[in-house]
């Protein structure tokens, strides 16, 4: 499979991963809202929470394909300007894979270290460390409401950067990693 690509921008698969990983992260943060709302001890809250284990856990396969996707195909240069911005851009970037991948183990593992199944869309997912209430507490720390912030901190700075290189400096930014961008490749 090729992802067709100039110097400038990513191609159409490269592109689908990153609006994917986009989309799922933000049913994630929505159906965690969404369970905070529900009664607890309620099949609703119940619903919610599945449906955020099984976006989680898709979302895990998902960054995976991606980041092995990266790595086989050609990526456009970075964008121009002070190598500090560069750096900063790089960094942003390394932070949001790792938080994608490293918060949905943290997921499993605070449910899985009360010796629960975890849900991927009605199929159980066995708990590979049975009853661990330290690991419970530990993985809380990295799946709970302080990463959920820092995650909120991460996409919106992701997301004012790219309004910010688009609009601002004018560079096309966003244009790279959509289909329709006048600099959009053509396959």
């Amino acid at each position: 499979m090729s992802d067709t690509r100039t110097n400038e921008h990513y191609g159409i698969v490269s592109q689908l991963f990153h609006w994917v990983v986009a989309a799922l992260l933000f049913a994630m943060l929505g159906t965690n809202v969404l369970r905070e709302m529900a009664e607890k001890g309620s099949d609703a809250r119940t619903e919610w929470l599945n449906l955020h284990m099984s976006l989680g856990i898709l979302l895990f396969v998902i960054v995976i394909m991606r980041l092995i996707w990266t790595k086989q195909t050609r990526q456009p240069e970075p964008l121009p300007g002070l190598w500090i911005a560069r750096m900063l851009a790089k960094a942003a970037h390394v932070l949001l894979n790792l938080a994608t991948l490293l918060v949905p183990i943290g997921g499993y593992l605070r449910i899985a270290s009360k010796n629960v199944p975890a849900d991927f869309f009605g199929t159980p997912i066995p708990s590979i460390v049975g009853d661990m209430p330290w690991l419970h507490d530990i993985a809380k720390m990295g799946h709970g409401p302080y990463m959920e912030y820092f995650f909120y901190v991460l996409i919106s700075l992701h997301i004012l950067a790219a309004l910010w290189h688009q609009y601002v400096l004018k560079d096309g930014a966003i244009d790279r990693i959509v289909p329709w961008g006048k600099t959009a490749a053509v396959s």
